[in-house]
């Protein structure tokens, strides 16, 4: 296949299970079955044999990639919570494939979280939804923790830097999510405009933070639920803000804790007789995924609270760039974050 991607009319023609054979012969056969996981991705999946999942990256990246790299580094640590990594596949010094095991019965947050919730709400509960979210903050402790382990991969993985950086990747993204955003959602996005910026410069008096590699794209839908268990996946970062590799773990925090929002969002939205309810649910859940955080790892108030905003900042881009009918979810959060 060169350098290139599979094609997406290729899926099925043994391409994948050929390759996973290759990294896997005991878990997979040369003639496996394959099916492509359908779902909205940048790149293209295959699960082979029910056993191994060949990733086909969009663009082949030169190594090392990053998403292989931590994950080597976390296998070296011991941290199992992530499918194991197989290996990568390069063509002409570039990974074009990465292969993982095959978590059965597998699905992501935005939909295993989302069904969880709505069935919950139904019966007029939530509690379990939130203690799911206090789940959600301690995986997510565990894995900076783990991160921040030195290995032979990365045998310096923490360090210090400011915040500045981090303030200017929010200005940018505010006057893109300014510029971008449109209608009524628009109009309140602009209404609020002096406190969001009030908020995301509150980023150039933090000064030098604890940096550390992240996961980077830290939200409800990276987390598998397999037979009960949580697993994290996709390290390739974030695909609208490029950054260094070594950022604040409040940057994975704030992603992650309003992914949790986003979930009460999108159940609010395919039910609304539900409004009420997902509204308790999140006064709960945000808080106890954070203090669940924090039990294991540190917290920085104050970083947090800005770069929550920042988030949302980046869902609107991501919403205007790539996936128009996320908007509303990004116009409820930023309006529950600056309320009038």
């Amino acid at each position: 296949m060169g350098g290139g991607m599979i094609p997406r009319s290729m899926v099925g023609h043994g391409i994948s299970a050929d390759l996973a054979h290759r990294f896997a012969p005991s878990l997979v056969a040369p003639d496996a079955l394959e099916r492509q996981i359908a779902v909205d991705q940048a790149n293209v999946s295959v699960v082979v044999g029910e056993a191994v999942v060949v990733t086909w990256l969009r663009r082949p990246v030169p190594a090392p990639h990053r998403a292989v790299t931590l994950m080597e580094h976390l296998a070296e640590v011991g941290f199992v919570e992530t499918p194991p990594l197989l290996g990568a596949h390069h063509v002409d010094g570039n990974v074009t494939a990465i292969l993982t095991g095959y978590l059965p019965e597998s699905l992501d947050g935005w939909d295993w979280y989302v069904d969880f919730l709505t069935s919950e709400l139904d019966d007029g509960g939530g509690v379990r939804s939130v203690g799911i979210a206090a789940r959600l903050g301690s995986l997510a402790a565990r894995l900076h923790l783990a991160l921040a382990t030195p290995t032979r991969v990365l045998p310096l993985p923490v360090g210090w830097a400011s915040a500045a950086a981090e303030h200017a990747r929010a200005v940018a993204l505010c006057d893109a999510a300014l510029a971008m955003t449109e209608g009524e959602a628009g109009a309140r996005l602009r209404a609020r405009a002096a406190r969001i910026r009030a908020a995301i410069d509150t980023l150039v008096t933090v000064g030098e933070v604890d940096v550390q590699h992240i996961h980077g794209d830290l939200h409800v839908g990276q987390v598998l639920r397999s037979r009960g268990a949580l697993f994290l996946t996709d390290f390739d970062g974030n695909p609208v803000t490029a950054g260094s590799p070594m950022r604040s773990t409040m940057v994975d925090l704030a992603s992650l804790v309003q992914s949790v929002d986003h979930v009460g969002r999108v159940v609010a939205k395919r039910r609304p007789d539900l409004s009420d309810g997902v509204e308790s649910f999140l006064v709960d859940a945000l808080p106890t995924l954070i203090t669940a955080y924090g039990k294991a790892a540190p917290v920085h108030d104050g970083l947090l609270a800005a770069l929550r905003t920042v988030q949302e900042l980046h869902e609107y881009v991501y919403a205007a760039r790539q996936l128009p009918h996320w908007g509303y979810v990004a116009d409820a959060a930023m309006c529950a974050l600056h309320p009038e």
